[in-house]
């Protein structure tokens, strides 16, 4: 078949690389040129890590961090608890899937380069620069706003919160939501971290093995490393003022933040904390928005994936499950779309592809909207999309186990007995 894949991301690389590997021409449009790959670092949990083996992607070329634990501390950094650990988790459900730290721009690299090697001798294509105008779910077209058309058996919609191809599944889309909270990224290299003294005792007391959470009062700097524990990747969570307006700004990753603004929220905090805070470079403010998820994640020809579909705050409670459910989402349609499937079958799959993966996501996905202590009182919202959900104790740790390809190959061998009765 041939398959289109809107948006370079981690979810439409993913895609790329699992259907390409299920023996599909597969072509990616991504808007961006790729001249300006920003962004932080990102936690692969165990659901994640699991697809990537799958998939025979190298670890080590992502210069990864083992993550031994998320540890809560108070702003004068005493422990206060030991939010999750590798070590119980994995005894707990079970598995013997890594907990990864990585730089964002690692793992993108990573993975662009394994789909365009592709699979047996067929590489998949990626078209920079290719901004979206509009996709017809029923034919499988894709317009672009350069006057360009491309016809696909099969279009997934890869493209993010800021998603163009959810409006051929909605016809007025969803609009997004300010959480009226912002989030200021930075890195700090390790070795200009250890020219403070304050800072350096402050890694060396944090160590470079963990996720470090700090405070509040007015909010939350998470620390952790990546690139091979040479990088500290920072962010300081909080929520905007009443004179600050930013529920009509898009969020990005482009957006500049001033250490001035950072450091007044820091009264209180550990010297080095501090410190650490004036030593960011390339300070990003990022105002977090999100958007509710749709109805269904298919229509015709079209399949959701990754933030198109659910988007994920990027909470350090939720371990990385953003990027990890866009990577489950990519191999289950990988299990679904074997290399004998007829372009006739495509809808019935996508059928499948969306009772496997709606209610899943959608928990992760509302749940990622507040903090541990209070998701209790989400359940009502939830409830909107999936009217008998529950939830439990942490649905972070419980995806950990996750693999949907399991469940595919459980459906479609349902399939083919009640064919062969």
């Amino acid at each position: 078949m041939k398959v289109i894949v809107v948006g370079a991301g981690i979810g439409g690389l993913g895609a790329a690389i699992a259907l390409n590997r299920a023996g599909h021409d597969v072509e990616v449009y991504e808007s961006s040129s790729f001249l300006n790959e920003v962004g932080a670092a990102i936690h692969l949990a165990p659901n994640a890590t699991r697809v990537l083996k799958s998939w025979d992607c190298s670890f080590e070329t992502m210069f990864p961090v083992e993550c031994e634990a998320v540890r809560a501390y108070s702003k004068n950094l005493k422990l206060l608890r030991t939010v999750s650990s590798m070590k119980m988790g994995q005894e707990k459900l079970g598995i013997t899937d890594p907990w990864l730290m990585v730089h964002r721009v690692d793992l993108h690299n990573g993975l662009r380069s394994l789909a365009s090697r592709g699979f047996q001798g067929r590489p998949v294509n990626i078209h920079l620069n290719s901004k979206v105008e509009s996709v017809n779910a029923e034919t499988g077209e894709v317009h672009f706003q350069d006057g360009r058309t491309v016809r696909g058996d099969l279009v997934v919609g890869a493209d993010g919160l800021h998603s163009q191809t959810i409006q051929a599944v909605l016809d007025n889309g969803r609009d997004k939501i300010s959480t009226g909270q912002k989030v200021f990224r930075f890195l700090v290299p390790v070795e200009k971290a250890n020219t403070n003294p304050s800072v350096k005792n402050l890694v060396n007391r944090l160590g470079l093995n963990q996720t470090s959470v700090i405070g509040p009062p007015r909010g939350r700097l998470i620390i952790y490393p990546c690139r091979s524990g040479t990088l500290l990747n920072c962010g300081f969570l909080t929520f905007a003022t009443q004179a600050e307006d930013l529920t009509g700004r898009e969020s990005s990753w482009l957006d500049a933040g001033n250490v001035e603004d950072l450091v007044g929220y820091l009264d209180g905090f550990d010297d080095g904390v501090r410190e650490l805070c004036k030593m960011g470079e390339d300070l990003k403010l990022w105002s977090l928005m999100t958007r509710d998820p749709p109805p269904t994640y298919v229509k015709g020809k079209l399949a959701l994936i990754g933030d198109a579909a659910h988007p994920m705050l990027p909470r350090y409670l939720d371990q990385g499950q953003g990027g990890a459910q866009a990577l489950e989402d990519a191999a289950t349609l990988g299990a679904l779309f074997g290399a004998d499937t007829a372009p006739g079958q495509v809808n019935d799959l996508l059928n499948i592809y969306n009772e496997v993966r709606y209610e899943h996501t959608v928990i992760i996905c509302i749940t990622s909207r507040v903090g541990q202590d209070i998701r209790s009182q989400v359940l009502n919202d939830l409830r909107r999309f999936l009217p008998n959900a529950t939830i439990t104790e942490n649905p972070a740790l419980d995806a950990w186990s996750s693999y949907p390809v399991r469940e595919v190959e459980r459906l479609l061998a349902l399939r083919r007995n009640e064919k062969a009765l």
